[in-house]
């Protein structure tokens, strides 16, 4: 807590991180015990952990996920929509507080790039939100919203999106069936760090296309992949995807 006061991010998780490890393990949640060992790089001792604990929960989808992404075998295209509504239903709560820790940007980012390819702000735009999360993009985009909706598949990440009072609508859904359902709709797309649980992008490209009208933009983020390897994308042990810059 000291070091994060200090803004030394990476000594702070380090050291919650082997806190952890050293408090006894029947007073910690498994999970937390086989994060920490990922963030230190035990991979092996992680991927042990997971897989005792498939035994005795076979049908969990984070335990599944979490255990391919850092055991390095067969990984999934996209993070299953059962591991996204569960995992963000459980960080709701403390979602906002703990990005704000770690300077989290992509909002922004998103923003920003949307003020260069966009005219003044003047609500002429028909704009979605696609994995909204707890709506941190919305106050920065509403400006030029005609129409401002959102969607994600977690209820607790939307029931903190409408506290801001700043969307028309939000929707619980899966964002490639929402733009599916909803062809020629939208004069922008924006999607903050969402598409980091997408592996392989082309359905979710092909469906924003369809959802988008003439000229529309859309605006993303995903995480980049920097090793000199020939993987158009890989699930990092910390359980997102990067991506190539070329294959983006």
């Amino acid at each position: 807590v000291a070091l994060l006061a200090q803004k030394r991010i990476e000594e702070g998780l380090a050291a919650n991180s082997r806190a952890i490890l050293l408090w006894p393990k029947h007073l910690q949640a498994r999970d937390a015990v086989a994060r920490a060992l990922v963030f230190l790089g035990r991979l092996d001792e992680a991927a042990t952990l997971y897989r005792e604990w498939l035994k005795v929960d076979p049908d969990n989808p984070v335990i599944q996920y979490h255990l391919a992404a850092c055991s390095g075998g067969t990984a999934p295209q996209r993070a299953s929509d059962a591991y996204v509504e569960r995992t963000f239903d459980a960080f709701a709560a403390t979602f906002d507080a703990n990005l704000s820790a770690l300077g989290y940007r992509a909002p922004q980012l998103v923003a920003d790039l949307l003020r260069q390819l966009l005219p003044e702000p003047a609500r002429q735009f028909d704009i979605h939100d696609l994995g909204c999360g707890t709506g941190l993009c919305g106050p920065l985009v509403r400006d030029w919203a005609r129409d401002l909706s959102g969607c994600d598949l977690s209820n607790g990440m939307l029931g903190k999106a409408e506290r801001r009072h700043v969307y028309d609508s939000l929707h619980q859904a899966e964002l490639v069936a929402y733009m599916r359902a909803h062809p020629a709709c939208y004069d922008a797309l924006i999607c903050a760090d969402t598409f980091c649980y997408f592996g392989e992008l082309g359905e979710a490209m092909r469906a924003a296309h369809a959802a988008l009208r003439p000229n529309g933009l859309l605006v993303f983020t995903v995480e980049a992949r920097l090793l000199d390897d020939d993987l158009s994308y890989h699930l990092e042990p910390h359980g997102r995807y990067a991506h190539r810059a070329d294959y983006v």
